[in-house]
């Protein structure tokens, strides 16, 4: 067996069809079908299975697909890796981030890496954690930042820092007997009404974990699953919310929301930097990785992100 087998087979499984896989490669079909006799002898058993519908693997051929699919990946880094050296980091880096976290950090770091790598084209993505994660997994994108590393695989990842969650109202709607910027406990929070995302959300889960334990009640009079909707309903006094400060930097800045930091118990969640393990690692890769870090750090010292990094925050992907 050899890359050379194995990139035919990645090929077949992802064409769906020999004739198709033929055309790709530039082959003859014959060849090609040969080729993978070859390799089903090798192995003893059956990897692909004729349907109506067209070629798919079996569960051993799917196996295969998986290691190969790593090992091609292994294969372009390496060839990468090498041609890297001594080279100005270029090409196309695809990084995705849920809104919350896009709303501080993409344009920033978009202007860093115009900036310090004019041969590397940065490309944003904005969704929901639970896409980014599946876009991530599957090589559909580069690098991504999670809140958790449910379901991420075999994702080489790292955790950058822990940010902190905050209670946010309208100015003429605060509900406090303190002024905002003084914390508030849970407890006082979750007597109010509030507009937070629904259960499929990361973020409402989260809430209402801290708050079983707590034993206490939310009173969430509205879910919506759009950051910027909720931030909108909130700043009309429509009722409050729980997000993170990085997520509202833009209406806080200019006055339309308030907020203070909860506490007893102090809601926090933690930020990961996920690698697909689908794709080449570029020196531009690496590059931006190192540049999101530096633009975070910069974020944090300012203020815009509130979070703490972790002791472990020199550990590499």
């Amino acid at each position: 067996m050899d890359s050379r087998q194995l990139a035919y087979f990645r090929q077949i499984v992802d064409s769906g069809s020999m004739s198709a896989a033929a055309r790709v490669l530039g082959i003859a079909q014959p060849s090609l079908s040969q080729q993978t006799r070859n390799l089903e002898t090798h192995l003893g058993t059956e990897l692909l299975s004729r349907t109506a519908r067209g070629v798919v693997p079996t569960e051993a051929g799917q196996v295969l697909y998986d290691h190969s699919c790593r090992i091609g990946g292994l294969m372009a880094e390496a060839e990468d890796a090498v041609r890297a050296i001594g080279a100005e980091p270029s090409g196309r880096v695809e990084f995705g981030m849920p809104a919350s976290v896009s709303m501080a950090l993409s344009i920033p770091l978009a202007e860093t890496v115009r900036v310090e790598m004019p041969q590397v084209r940065f490309c944003a993505t904005e969704a929901m954690s639970g896409h980014i994660r599946e876009l991530v997994t599957s090589g559909e994108i580069d690098l991504a930042l999670l809140y958790d590393q449910d379901g991420i695989g075999d994702c080489p990842s790292r955790l950058i820092l822990m940010e902190d969650l905050w209670f946010y109202a309208a100015p003429d709607d605060w509900p406090f007997a303190t002024p905002p910027g003084v914390p508030v406990p849970l407890a006082e929070v979750m007597a109010l009404d509030l507009v937070l995302p629904s259960q499929r959300h990361g973020l409402r889960r989260l809430i209402d974990r801290v708050v079983k334990a707590e034993r206490l009640q939310t009173r969430v009079v509205t879910e919506m699953d759009s950051l910027q909707q909720i931030k909108a309903l909130v700043a009309r006094g429509s009722g409050h919310t729980i997000l993170s400060p990085a997520a509202v930097h833009d209406l806080a800045e200019t006055g339309r929301l308030l907020g203070s930091q909860i506490v007893s118990p102090r809601m926090r969640r933690p930020v990961y930097l996920v690698r697909s393990a689908r794709r080449p690692v570029s020196a531009a890769t690496r590059a931006i990785e190192t540049h999101c870090i530096r633009v975070i750090e910069d974020l944090v010292r300012r203020g815009i992100w509130q979070a703490e990094f972790p002791d472990s925050q020199s550990a590499s992907l």
